[in-house]
């Protein structure tokens, strides 16, 4: 069951727990400006239709396969969604149906031991499963993201675990959690 992790005048800012639907977790009213796969948790902001908020800064952490040549970067794709499989893939070329996609990533730890990295990630694009699509084609897939190429059985090691907003044009405020409550360890 989600909860309230900040409000104000006509918003929350929701934890949406693993499994959960992020349009289905607004109270009656309000609707989700942001959204995560099912399997995945983390921070959503839902408001009324005043939208009172902007959100400035999403930031996911996870946990992913093998270690990184560099230890930030961006990585920039065209992403195909097939809606019938339900799987995004990414293209070298635009035409119909293609999107471009960027985030940028800094690598926080590496363990030799399992060959693991714990990854810092902000979109500057949101598409769907951007994050887990493009460490995947990278040969990196997210640990338990069976969907994207991981042989390691465990939840889906992403997590929307940080987000920045201004309400009114305000300060901006930032919400955060624990990321390491929800992805393995290293």
């Amino acid at each position: 069951m989600s909860r309230v992790l900040a409000e104000g005048k006509g918003y929350q800012i929701l934890y949406k727990e693993r499994g959960e639907d992020s349009e289905k977790i607004a109270p009656p009213g309000m609707s989700a400006l942001s959204r995560l796969d099912v399997p995945v948790p983390g921070i959503i902001p839902v408001a009324d239709s005043g939208k009172r908020i902007r959100i400035t800064d999403k930031r996911y952490y996870l946990v992913c396969q093998g270690r990184f040549d560099e230890e930030e970067g961006v990585m920039r794709d065209l992403l195909f969604h097939d809606s019938k499989s339900n799987r995004t893939f990414p293209v070298k070329r635009m035409r119909k149906g293609v999107k471009e996609a960027a985030l940028s990533y800094k690598v926080l730890a590496y363990s030799v031991e399992k060959d693991i990295s714990f990854v810092s990630v902000v979109l500057e694009t949101g598409r769907t499963h951007q994050i887990r699509t493009q460490f995947a084609s990278r040969k990196h897939p997210l640990l338990g993201d069976g969907k994207y190429g991981s042989r390691i059985k465990c939840p889906i090691a992403l997590v929307m675990a940080e987000l920045t907003y201004e309400e009114d044009g305000g300060v901006p405020l930032t919400v955060r959690t624990d990321p390491s409550e929800e992805l393995p360890a290293l």
